[in-house]
């Protein structure tokens, strides 16, 4: 009997489990290359992609007053008090205060204004200089009555010597000697008065005397001059305008 090949029953055998339902023996070959798994159960639930969280925006700066208005101090609650209460003073203060009253210049402020004229020849302060000293008592030992200090103001060097008059003055003096003296006819009268007070009383320290300056007047209004006794009639209201004032005024 013939012996068959061991290669050629196991061939048999194969055939005859594939016949009969064996997987095994069915599957075909592999071929060496594996094939990725499929993806399980567990993977497919997963979410199918994860939702991107949300980028933050980027602060934008800030303007530079803003800043400083944000870095700067704040006012403190006692001032906040006091702001508030600033308001009620001023209109406490307004309403409640008095009125100043107006200042008003007298004739010895006046007659230093006008001897600002003046103190060219004569000094600032009355000491002399091209003209004859007026301060420490000079000018009311030169003209002890008023009315002759003022008609030589008035007339000056060249009114004496067009009327003849040859000497001034208490002990004298003769005209032209000292230099000359501007006739000040064409000051006005309040003025004129006002800087003869200002010589005799604030450099020369005489105090005002209302008996005498009325008599000054009179005498003046007498005054053979016709230019002298024209220009005294306004020198009546002066000085008694003067009598109500205070003294040093």
């Amino acid at each position: 009997m013939t012996e068959v090949p061991e290669h050629l029953l196991a061939r048999s055998r194969a055939r005859r489990a594939g016949a009969s339902g064996g997987g095994d023996a069915a599957a075909p070959a592999t071929t060496g290359e594996s094939k990725p798994a499929a993806p399980t159960s567990a993977a497919a639930a997963a979410p199918a992609a994860a939702v991107e969280a949300p980028t933050p925006e980027k602060a934008k700066p800030k303007l530079p007053w803003v800043e400083a208005g944000e870095s700067r101090r704040k006012i403190p609650v006692w001032a906040v008090s006091a702001l508030v209460a600033l308001p009620i003073w001023a209109v406490m203060y307004a309403t409640t205060n008095d009125p100043q009253s107006p200042k008003v210049a007298g004739p010895l402020t006046t007659g230093a204004t006008v001897y600002s004229q003046c103190a060219a020849c004569h000094g600032a302060s009355g000491g002399g200089g091209v003209g004859p000293a007026l301060s420490g008592g000079a000018v009311v030992t030169a003209f002890p009555d008023p009315a002759e200090h003022i008609r030589w103001v008035m007339l000056g060097t060249a009114g004496y010597q067009a009327e003849g008059t040859a000497t001034y003055g208490a002990d004298g003096k003769t005209v032209g000697e000292a230099g000359n003296m501007p006739a000040q006819l064409g000051l006005d009268s309040a003025d004129l008065l006002a800087v003869i007070r200002h010589e005799r009383e604030t450099l020369s320290g005489e105090t005002f005397d209302a008996a005498a300056w009325d008599e000054a007047v009179t005498t003046l209004e007498a005054d053979e001059n016709a230019e002298v006794a024209g220009k005294a009639k306004e020198f009546r209201a002066i000085v008694d305008g003067w009598k109500s004032l205070a003294p040093g005024s």
